[in-house]
């Protein structure tokens, strides 16, 4: 009787070359981590050694079983055996069942370390793998050896027990040699010799939970591993937005999109060690979809098909309140489908931003996400499907059916994402491709496909379309489009008013300090004398009089001209810059000071002028006929003024008359045009031909045509009257400008918070750079130490090391210095108060700054008082602070060329820093403390902002005065409740404490 023979070859061609590629075969080992009920699946990748570590918490194998089923391709110990739940865990359904995926790992790397240990057998079962082998032409399946090992509990395999494996394989390879290619028989040489210096039990230190030193559990080791991998995991350089081939494989493993589901069985981890130092977390948890994410889309449709393909559950558009829809499939005809009863969860984002309801930060955060990973996805029983959901496969050919007609279609794959659930029971007949490459394309998955494309096609129709019967999409879009378009109309509008007003505010300024207003009151005094002179040359006296009014009036005149030049108006309801803002005060001030003096004051003297002259003439009228002259002057003035002004009024209320026309015009011209052409249609209509129900649909769509003709028209004029409204309901108020005033207002706020919400991420992007920076040094610096003292045994025994360790260890212990300096600075790893002393401050400055004082010849001292001086308070608080302070003294100390010295007071509850510095100009001492205002060449103005704010927080306060020295004083407050002493005990423990941390 003849029977199949199996070569070697055949698993490879089961495996390696039935895969679709690495991604797909990391999913393979991830779903057999989840049927082994693990609760974590890991995968590692170290670059430089070339190794990915797959590894789980599940139950594990026990030799018995690695050999009786691991190692028997197309086992049915998943489809007889009935896997146990551990205690407290759900029955899961089974994902693997042909017996082959594990195969799988042949396209990762030529050759694996297995390593698994059960709950039954607690010691570690390890086994290694050369895939290599199986490609040889002419081998028999059973010629094949795999060699294994059990290593007891307590304990992981080491670099000798990975090496006598190693040690099998060759033997097992020499056996075969003459019935192998030089090739093949090289290649597997090169690597097992490649392998045969791995140590799980050195690397496992590296690696974070699960392990198996003491769990259960199974893991992969491969190396080395197929060049592809980091192509895959890395993707092409230089698209940010382009999803590696690994993260659109593997992210979203479990579903967690949909709001109330359960938390998953199993979470998924992938992390891409670069360096020692450096680990990515590919597939983070921030990096998919979240159920407030399905919240927060434009619109939502959750529900369920039943087993006939008729759709039942809710939709929500724009935020509504969700509505009951059902949708019916016409190839039901009441049998049941073959595909089975299945759930939808649809969210969707709107393409436009101004057809959205989300904020920019949300809207822009969901669309960076849409472009990665967006895209509707299969999971079957909560486990992902490939390659579902990958924005390169649009399974539901919803792009090419979009692209005959948007409008018509509506939804887009770019813009969706969802889950469309299945499980093995109901929705069995939807078999998987061996390839793990989708569904196969029978009957039932074709019927799946036709069930939900009928459904986007029909929804689009009821909710998503300008002729939907529901019009809530439509209104609601068109009010969105409306108030964005009118945001951006108002924000180019203020734009403009911004750029206007700050030329103005700028060319004022360049006037008002480059002396122009002294010039122009120069120009006045001086036509005044000449029109006094005239007029006192005159020899008729009431002649001469006059002459003398008008020449004063004319001064009068000239210097209000003057005023009005240089006296700008802030636009109203527009929100300015903080910087043109402070620009603004400070215009203002100095032109108040213009006013109050120079003007005034040449006021005066015209008075004075104006009366000698008169005095000289001896007029009796002369002081009556100036009086009347100059209030005859101001009322002409007044009255042009408010002519002016009036003319511009009434030049506005025209032109929004004749708008207001044309709009009501434009309405009742689109109105009586609908209504004319549905007269014409009804007027060539035959009624004798028609039923009632065909009379009675042809009225609702003659009446519908109406109502949407003049709805349309309604909505607008409405908006008109609205505007027009906020101008003129306020009419008989004494705030009739409220409504500008608040619009600036908000915006001059939402302008501020948006400028405050940019330095806070940019303060908090420092800090976790600093928390990365520390954590990593602290890392680093601590394996140098801990090799330097290694080195000195070496150093001892060989009087040649001794030199290259001794320049070595004191750098290392310089920089060592001054990474301990910084340690009181880490809030995070030293939060306790600390009784601190003014010493203990002197000394860490002194330390830290001693170069730089040094070098520019600058003096750091301490008062007695200071040094004796104790507070109770956080070291991470208070010691940045007088850093910084230090640090400012000593900058401004290098720009004069007097005595250089930076002094540390202490009074009652006051610590001061002082110095002989050139000190804060006036004008800059009510903004030092601004966040982003700074005098320094590229300063950041972040420095005393930040040490005001955290010293208030502990109930501190920082001041800025003069110092008796010349230059600047910052004085730190204590408390109220702060301890300023401390019992000795309590200080040594906290000193004691100190010395330790630091």
């Amino acid at each position: 009787m003849a029977t199949f023979k199996a070569r070697a070859r055949a698993v490879d061609m089961l495996g390696r070359q039935q895969i679709a590629g690495i991604p797909t075969a990391i999913n393979e080992l991830f779903k057999n981590a989840h049927d082994a009920y693990a609760q974590t699946v890991t995968g590692d990748y170290f670059r430089e050694d070339r190794l990915l570590v797959i590894r789980d918490d599940g139950h594990g194998m026990s030799h018995h079983d690695f050999i009786e089923k691991w190692l028997v391709v197309g086992t049915e110990s998943k489809v007889t055996a009935v896997p146990v739940a551990p205690a407290g865990t759900a029955k899961r359904a089974v994902l693997g069942e042909k017996g082959i995926g594990r195969l799988a790992v042949a396209a990762i790397g030529p050759q694996v370390l297995v390593l698994s240990r059960s709950s039954a057998d607690p010691s570690c079962t390890v086994a290694l793998v050369n895939w290599t082998l199986f490609t040889a032409p002419g081998i028999d399946l059973e010629e094949v050896e795999i060699p294994t090992l059990q290593i007891p509990e307590g304990r992981l395999p080491n670099q000798g027990d990975i090496q006598s494996l190693a040690n099998s394989i060759l033997q097992n390879l020499a056996n075969l040699r003459d019935r192998l290619s030089a090739e093949i028989y090289s290649q597997v040489q090169r690597e097992v010799a490649e392998i045969s210096s791995l140590n799980p039990a050195e690397l496992s230190g590296r690696l974070s939970k699960p392990s198996l030193k003491d769990g259960t559990g199974t893991q992969f080791w491969i190396t080395p591993t197929d060049e592809m991998l980091t192509h895959d995991i890395s993707g092409t350089r230089g698209e940010d937005q382009e999803a590696s081939p690994l993260f659109r494989t593997l992210i979203g493993f479990s579903d967690t999109m949909v709001p109330g589901n359960p938390r998953p069985p199993m979470v998924a981890h992938f992390y891409d060690h670069r360096s020692k130092e450096l680990v990515h977390d590919v597939i983070g948890e921030g990096e998919f979809f979240t159920p407030h994410d399905f919240t927060l889309a434009d619109h939502q449709i959750s529900g369920r098909f039943d087993e006939y393909g008729q759709f039942s559950g809710k939709v929500s558009v724009y935020g509504r309140e969700p509505v009951t829809h059902i949708v019916t499939w016409p190839g039901s005809r009441g049998n049941h489908t073959l595909c089975g009863p299945f759930d939808l969860h649809l969210a969707y984002v709107q393409g436009a931003k101004k057809s959205s309801r989300l904020g920019d930060e949300d809207f822009n955060r969901l669309t960076r996400k849409l472009a990665r990973v967006g895209g509707l996805y299969i999971y079957r029983d909560r486990v992902r499907m490939l390659p579902y959901g990958r924005n390169d496969f649009d399974w539901l050919d919803i792009e090419r059916e979009r692209s005959k007609s948007a409008s018509d279609y509506f939804w887009s794959y770019r813009r969706m994402f969802g889950v469309v659930g299945i499980n093995g029971t109901d929705n069995d007949r939807l078999q998987e491709k061996a390839g793990r490459e989708g569904f196969r394309a029978n009957a039932a998955y074709r019927e799946f496909r036709d069930l939900l494309q009928n459904f986007l096609v029909q929804t689009a129709r009821d909710f998503f379309r300008d002729d939907s019967a529901d019009d809530f999409w439509r209104v609601t879009k068109k009010e969105l489009e409306r108030e964005s378009e009118a945001r951006q109309r108002h924000d180019k509008q203020s734009r403009v008013r911004r750029a206007n007003f700050r030329q103005e505010l700028v060319s004022a300024e360049r006037r008002l300090n480059g002396g122009a207003p002294e010039l122009e009151v120069g120009k006045i005094l001086s036509e005044l004398e000449t029109r006094l002179a005239d007029a006192a040359s005159d020899a008729e006296s009431s002649r001469s009089a006059n002459k003398i009014v008008e020449a004063e009036s004319v001064a009068f005149r000239a210097i209000t001209e003057l005023r009005v030049s240089y006296r700008l108006s802030r636009p109203r309801g527009v929100a300015l810059p903080r910087a043109v803002s402070e620009d603004w005060d400070a215009y203002q001030r100095e032109f108040e000071t213009m006013d109050r003096t120079l003007l005034d004051e040449t006021r005066a003297e015209v008075e004075r002028r104006a009366a000698a002259a008169a005095k000289r003439l001896g007029s009796a009228l002369d002081r009556r006929k100036r009086l009347e002259a100059g209030i005859a002057e101001r009322i002409q003035d007044a009255h042009a003024t408010l002519s002016q002004n009036s003319r511009k009024v009434m030049q506005s209320a025209e032109d929004l008359q004749s708008a207001s026309n044309e709009k009501t015009q434009a309405a009742r011209r689109i109105l009586d045009e609908e209504v004319r052409l549905v007269q014409l249609e009804l007027a060539s209509v035959d009624t004798n031909q028609l039923s009632d129900q065909q009379i009675t649909d042809l009225r609702r769509n003659f009446e519908d045509r109406i109502d949407s003709a003049l709805g349309s028209q309604v909505t607008q004029l409405t908006h008109l009257l609205e505007r027009i409204s906020l101008v003129f309901e306020l009419k008989d108020s004494a705030g009739a400008g409220d409504v500008i005033d608040v619009i600036g207002s908000l915006e001059q706020e939402v302008d501020a918070l948006r400028s405050r919400a940019d330095e806070d991420l940019e303060l908090a992007q420092l800090g976790l750079a600093l928390q990365v920076i520390n954590h990593e040094f602290s890392s680093s610096i601590r394996s140098v130490r801990n090799n330097l003292n290694r080195l000195r045994s070496w150093a001892d025994a060989n009087k040649g090391l001794r030199p290259v360790y001794s320049d070595l260890r004191a750098s290392f212990e310089h920089l060592d210095a001054y990474l301990r300096l910084f340690t009181p600075l880490n809030r995070r790893l030293y939060r306790r108060g600390t009784v601190m002393k003014g010493s203990e401050v002197e000394r860490f400055l002194v330390d830290l700054f001693q170069d730089k004082i040094s070098q520019e010849k600058i003096t750091l001292e301490a008062t007695q008082d200071f040094r004796s001086a104790r507070v109770k308070a956080y070291p991470s608080t208070l010691y940045p602070v007088f850093v910084n302070l230090v640090d400012n003294a000593i900058y401004w100390l290098t720009t004069t060329s007097s005595a250089r010295i930076v002094r540390l007071h202490h009074s009652g509850r006051e610590w001061m820093v002082e110095d002989t510095g050139p000190g804060v100009p006036s004008a800059d001492q009510d903004r030092i403390f601004e966040l982003g205002f700074s005098r320094k060449p590229n300063g950041r103005g972040m420095g005393l902002h930040i040490s005001r704010d955290v010293l208030r927080k502990e109930g501190w306060s920082l001041e800025l005065s003069t110092s008796p020295l010349g230059g600047a004083r910052f004085t730190l407050t204590e408390p109220l409740t702060t301890e300023s002493s401390a019992p000795a005990e309590q200080y040594i423990a906290d000193t004691l404490a100190f010395d330790t941390d630091s």
